[in-house]
């Protein structure tokens, strides 16, 4: 998404209020626990829980009360294997309520509260079809293959998310009448009040009936398929108060003034998923909406014991630590229940805010927080954001491909010399601009270009059937041409385990063994620093298509080994095909899981080695996955052995960071020296990228 400009006074008067209650805090640090986890899939599906969606299709479809009841047992036999929040209770009360029109007729079964009877009539109505369409996409039951994959997964999402949102069993966790109980006591002068992420209007009907018929809620959110379902039921069950609003990620779009803004399940979005540039933006226009002394309140999730609301929490001392900086005092914190806590914040304009108070534990690590910014951003996982400028670029690049136009290869080269500066580094630019280069070739030239041996490999993999797969690839991406998606991109959930944004094997490879790779990272500097010699083992881990599992063998030699892990199967495919081509019999490559791997012989590593991985498994992984891997590390490390670590770091206002993530180097030295390692050097190889060494 684009970056924005801002050159309003509103806000410069808003940056200098953020400089003015710019102090820095010193927030604590969970040790082994991440403070943040966002971008693993909310709510996934188990084997059991498509068995039990098997027999609650099949009772519906044949209108079996029995075998309904059945499907009821079955879904509350593994409940407890499901995520936090996950839709069984949901299902439950969907199934529960069937049974009951079956034995009472649809009208007595019909629930009183307007937003139940909404979701009844959603779910329930024409046979149950929306319920039905549900477990067919989900849970592909019913020998179910979507006609057009291109937007099952849209589909999936608005149903998923329906069926999420507006659970009626939702407050077993939420504490929705506690929330609602909280809002309504800080009496909001004009009884105006902003919803975010309204969904589909769990809260807004809920606040809206709370303060009374003066009251106006507007139930802003950025799904435009949400906010109509929402004015349906607003216009159809008479939720009065209730105004839907379309709004951006980077402007709430509400002008009128208000005097309070309400975030439910958002604010790990905002913290550590979207862009800093929107998030900015996004939070000016709260500030241009919400009345001085005006009140933000958030609702958000906790990790408990390893475990989370739909995978994803933000520890609430970083929350508070970043809308200080952004002009908000705390005004009250509360636990909801084991997986919500709930902020009441005030804000301060005119006079700055009071800073939040935090308590160290003895020993513990902390990180000091100076302004706005996260600690740790997981957002753009896959490639920088796609902008008019690289989809010219890619148009010139396609027809080059598709018609073997030089002329446009040459513009694509210029075009993206333009751009890359400014818009992408370390991303999938500098590899396309090198295709559109040896597109552009002589043979003498090409073979000039060609004389690394993996360089060779690179582009003799993406020129396999005349460039079948980088035109695929190049097209869909930048939206180009109508292009579908293989079914099991779309229904398979192995292929979507990062997350929210799905990183294809083939945009990894772009990335990972990208031509140009050496001269924007600076690899060879990188290696130069590595404890390496003849002879050592070396676990690669996240060793994507073998970009330094080569260089690794190049140094240890015939006489040591590589040892390459990476969960995805092409890219292993991919560097044992290579290995084997160039007798490199010290190369080995192996998937792995994402709770770790084994080598043959444990303790005999020298030196595991990760690069451009922790973030994800600080940021994405679970708990438990997270110490599998670590005892993996542990494992596998002599007793003097090194692990090395290569991240991703902020950088300064105006520099591109290395196409999107990144993290604080404070969040990986305290996490791995509560797992028990110690930090030995860090060096900044570029301003985007960092290298650390411990010992165990």
């Amino acid at each position: 998404m684009m970056r924005l400009l801002f050159v309003s006074i509103l806000t410069i008067a808003f940056a200098a209020q953020i400089q003015a209650a710019d102090q820095s805090l010193d927030v604590p640090l969970p040790g082994k626990r991440s403070m943040v986890r966002v971008g693993a899939i909310p709510n996934p599906v188990t084997e059991s829980a498509r068995t039990s969606a098997q027999v609650l299709f099949e009772g519906l479809n044949a209108k079996d009360p029995a075998q309904v009841a059945r499907a009821i047992e079955a879904i509350e036999a593994h409940r407890q294997e499901e995520v936090a929040g996950g839709n069984s209770s949901a299902l439950i009360w969907l199934a529960q309520a069937w049974l009951r029109v079956n034995e009472v007729g649809w009208e007595a079964a019909r629930p009183e509260s307007k937003l139940e009877r909404a979701y009844f009539d959603v779910f329930l109505g024409e046979d149950a079809k929306q319920l039905k369409e549900y477990l067919q996409r989900k849970y592909r039951v019913g020998d179910y293959t979507p006609s057009d994959p291109e937007s099952h997964l849209d589909r999936l999402t608005f149903l998923d998310d329906l069926l999420l949102f507006n659970n009626p069993a939702r407050s077993q966790w939420d504490a929705t009448e506690r929330v609602v109980e909280i809002i309504a006591g800080l009496k909001p002068q004009a009884r105006r009040v902003i919803d975010l992420g309204a969904g589909f209007g769990y809260f807004s009907t809920r606040i809206a009936a709370a303060l009374g018929p003066e009251a106006v809620v507007y139930a802003a959110d950025t799904e435009e398929t949400y906010v109509a379902q929402l004015k349906t039921f607003v216009e159809q069950y008479d939720f009065s108060g209730v105004q839907p609003v379309l709004s951006k990620p980077n402007d709430i779009v509400v002008r009128e003034p208000t005097d309070l803004v309400f975030i439910a399940s958002l604010y790990h979005v905002l913290y550590a998923w979207s862009q800093p540039s929107e998030r900015d933006a996004f939070m000016e226009t709260l500030h241009q909406t919400l009345r001085p002394g005006g009140y933000l309140v958030v609702l958000d999730n906790r990790d408990h014991e390893g475990a989370s609301l739909h995978n994803a929490y933000v520890d609430r001392e970083f929350v508070q630590a970043q809308l200080y900086h952004y002009g908000f005092e705390l005004v009250s914190s509360e636990d909801l229940s084991p997986y919500r806590y709930l902020l009441v914040l005030r804000k301060a304009a005119p006079q700055a805010p009071k800073p939040p108070i935090y308590s160290l534990a003895p020993g513990q690590d902390s990180i000091r927080v100076s302004d706005s910014n996260s600690v740790i951003h997981i957002g753009s996982l896959d490639s920088f954001d796609i902008t008019p400028s690289g989809i010219a670029a890619a148009r010139l690049m396609l027809k080059a491909l598709n018609d073997s136009d030089l002329e446009a290869a040459r513009q694509a080269i210029s075009l993206y010399d333009k751009i890359i500066p400014n818009e992408n580094f370390g991303g999938e630019y500098t590899a396309l601009q090198w295709i559109a280069q040896y597109l552009a070739a002589t043979e003498d030239e090409r073979r000039e270009l060609t004389r690394d041996p993996l360089v060779a490999e690179f582009i003799a993999y993406l020129a396999q059937d005349d460039y079948a797969n980088l035109k695929f690839y190049v097209a869909r991406k930048y939206k180009l041409a109508a292009t579908a998606l293989p079914v099991e991109d779309v229904t398979d959930e192995k292929t979507r385990e990062i997350g929210i944004i799905r990183r294809q094997a083939l945009e990894d490879f772009i990335l990972f063994n990208n031509p140009k790779r050496d001269e924007w990272e600076q690899s060879p500097k990188i290696m130069e620093r590595l404890p390496l010699k003849a002879g050592d083992r070396v676990v690669d881990i996240g060793s994507g298509p073998g970009f330094y599992s080569f260089k690794f063998a190049e140094r240890v030699g015939p006489t040591g080994q590589v040892l390459a892990f990476d969960t995805k199967d092409s890219h292993i495919e991919y560097l044992n095909g290579l290995a084997a081509k160039w007798g490199l019999k010290q190369v080995v490559g192996a998937v792995s899981a994402t709770d770790g791997f084994e080598i043959p012989e444990p303790g005999t590593a020298d030196m595991v080695f990760m690069c451009s991985l922790y973030h994800i498994i600080y940021g994405v992984s679970s708990q438990a996955e997270r110490d599998g891997m670590i005892a993996s590390i542990r494992k596998a490390l002599k007793p003097d052995g090194r692990l090395v670590v290569v991240d991703n770091g902020p950088v300064e206002t105006g520099l591109l960071p290395y196409h999107g993530p990144y993290m604080r180097q404070e969040l990986i030295a305290s996490q791995l020296q509560a797992y028990g390692f110690k930090l030995e050097s860090s060096e900044q190889v570029i301003p985007q990228r960092y290298l650390m060494v411990f010992s165990r």
